[in-house]
């Protein structure tokens, strides 16, 4: 045995119960999932035995199906973009301040969203969205409105839930990039007659792009799978896919095609994630030369 597996028989003992884990509570019910959406069905919707390409053949022609896939993916895009623009500022202030009680008490108020259920932080947009909420009442009462708006069940109002419920998984990488940054660039920048926003655009954001890259595909991959804040925020009629699932599951009783539909939306999450990847690593090799 070479001396780089040497030590492997000492680690099998700590190795195998999280192998015996993953492959028990992970792939075993993924490979059966991945049997059932190859299940013919009957007339009501119950699989057979036997062996189709019918359900992937549903997903991708009715437009039922494949638009849910393409709002997905434009969703999951613009909610990355927005994380990313909206986690500069909050991680240049993190990676900038000097170790002490405003910055970890900053970094508390950072991370704490993550140690609340996403039910209870979807929760409060639904008590700041409804008819008698905050935001309606302050339209109301600032006179831009006569009478309170539809924002729950809205579009827009599932961007915003998204977005402020995976914006600390943009924050957190991008404030390593940003803390790990040599102050004196910013300096000499400046020094050499750049501005403040110059600087930020031809020295900051090329110099932290893996920091950005890195919280944008997080968001991105955690944004395609996404269903409980937009089930709540937005209703059962929001064409995304997760919640296209869970209605096939709950509602239509179909569970092939639901199956189905998970494996595209696996799919189609590993490929976009990838070539974002592969195109984020194109531009990071031309600003660096």
């Amino acid at each position: 045995m070479t001396r780089r597996w040497a030590g492997l028989p000492y680690a099998l003992p700590y190795i195998l119960p999280l192998v015996a884990f993953l492959v028990a509570l992970f792939l075993v019910p993924l490979v059966g999932l991945l049997r059932l959406s190859f299940s013919p069905v009957d007339a009501f919707n119950a699989a057979l035995p036997g062996f189709t390409f019918g359900q992937y053949a549903r997903v991708f022609t009715e437009p039922y199906f494949y638009g849910s896939l393409l709002r997905t993916l434009a969703t999951a895009l613009l909610v990355a973009v927005l994380c990313v623009a909206l986690a500069y500022p909050a991680a240049y202030v993190l990676a900038r301040r000097r170790p002490g009680v405003l910055r970890t008490l900053l970094f508390v108020i950072v991370i704490s969203p993550l140690l609340t259920s996403v039910v209870v932080r979807t929760y409060g947009w639904v008590v700041l969205l409804s008819g008698n909420g905050l935001v309606n009442r302050a339209l109301v009462a600032s006179g831009l409105r006569d009478q309170p708006a539809q924002l729950l069940t809205s579009y827009p109002a599932v961007v915003v839930a998204v977005t402020h419920v995976l914006l600390p998984f943009a924050i957190i990488p991008l404030t390593t990039a940003l803390g790990g940054l040599d102050r004196n660039l910013h300096r000499a920048s400046q020094t050499l007659g750049a501005g403040p926003v110059r600087t930020f655009l031809r020295v900051t954001v090329p110099l932290s792009l893996p920091g950005a890259v890195t919280g944008a595909l997080i968001v991105f991959a955690l944004a395609m799978g996404i269903y409980i804040t937009p089930l709540l925020v937005g209703g059962v009629t929001q064409p995304l896919t997760g919640i296209r699932v869970y209605d096939q599951v709950t509602t239509v009783f179909d569970y092939p095609v639901a199956a189905a539909l998970s494996f595209a939306l696996l799919a189609l999450t590993m490929v976009s994630t990838g070539l974002l990847a592969g195109v984020f690593r194109i531009w990071e090799r031309r600003l660096h030369g």
